[in-house]
């Protein structure tokens, strides 16, 4: 409590200004500072006619409790959530693997756990990796190469080719396998930024030194696939996919492109119930046929 008493007069400037804002008498927020810099044995605060300015000693001191104060409330959160047994689940899942894991989830996870309320949350992976260190979403379907960062704990689903996509009537792309400088001139959609794929498509191209022309960035699945069967552009997608699309055709690329897909979530935070259950279902299942 101390540490947000601090925070709160550095924030405000004056002990008046800060006690209004907690909800508690003047004298006591000036106790507890007091307190503080007696348990240091430091000055936090140069006492001015203008309020309170941090001192040498102080300065460090804030740069290292914002941090201590967001670690706590975190906490407190995820054990409140532990005590309540939450019964509800965040996920986030990028357009393309929903389009391929979404079917069986709520087929046979969210209907079959009627107690459990599923929030479907649509992101790259790479936001996805950032939102669930932000405690927004607690798992996550993502594609990767390689290892996952040291704070995440996965299970990993499947291996997935990208493709070229072209219409069935493209003449642009004859057969394959496509390499970025039969591509160089070619109007591309793609994923936006945020999107794993979309950061190894762009180092494919720039591979062998080649700009892509992208005409259109999107983040949904349909607008990639009506542009590509319409001829508008051609896109990347997951072979598995588009294998039945009689309206696009489909090229391996050169050097071929793989991603790994798992579900993940952070390391540090404790499974409530339904991140276990979800967990137990993706291990029991093949989510990819």
């Amino acid at each position: 409590m101390q540490l947000k008493y601090f925070l709160a007069v550095c924030e405000h400037g004056t002990v008046s200004a800060a006690a209004e804002d907690l909800h508690i008498a003047q004298p006591s927020l000036s106790i507890a500072i007091k307190e503080l810099e007696g348990e240091f044995g430091v000055s936090l605060f140069c006492r001015t006619h203008r309020g309170m300015q941090l001192t040498g000693e102080g300065e460090q001191f804030l740069a290292m409790c914002a941090d201590i104060v967001e670690r706590t409330e975190r906490t407190e959160r995820i054990m409140k959530e532990m005590g309540r047994e939450r019964k509800s689940l965040r996920l986030g899942v990028p357009p393309m693997i929903g389009s391929l894991v979404l079917p069986l989830i709520y087929k046979d996870f969210v209907l079959q756990s009627p107690d459990l309320s599923v929030e479907i949350i649509e992101c790259g992976g790479e936001s996805a990796a950032k939102m669930l260190r932000d405690g927004l979403i607690d798992m996550a379907f993502v594609s990767h190469s390689g290892e996952h960062d040291a704070d995440m704990e996965s299970v990993r689903l499947d291996e997935l080719e990208i493709v070229c996509g072209a219409s069935s009537d493209n003449p642009i792309v004859k057969e394959g396998p496509v390499s970025p400088r039969m591509l160089g001139d070619v109007p591309l959609v793609m994923y936006k930024d945020g999107f794993f794929q979309s950061r190894k498509i762009k180092n494919w191209f720039a591979g062998e030194n080649v700009e892509p022309y992208i005409l259109v960035t999107t983040n949904q699945l349909s607008t990639m696939t009506k542009l590509v069967s319409s001829g508008t552009a051609i896109g990347f997608i997951f072979d598995k996919l588009v294998k039945n699309e009689e309206k696009i055709k489909c090229f391996s690329l050169d050097p071929p492109i793989t991603l790994s897909v798992s579900l993940v979530w952070q390391k540090n935070k404790p499974l409530f119930s339904g991140m276990k259950r979800l967990k137990s279902f993706v291990e029991q299942n093949r989510l990819f046929e």
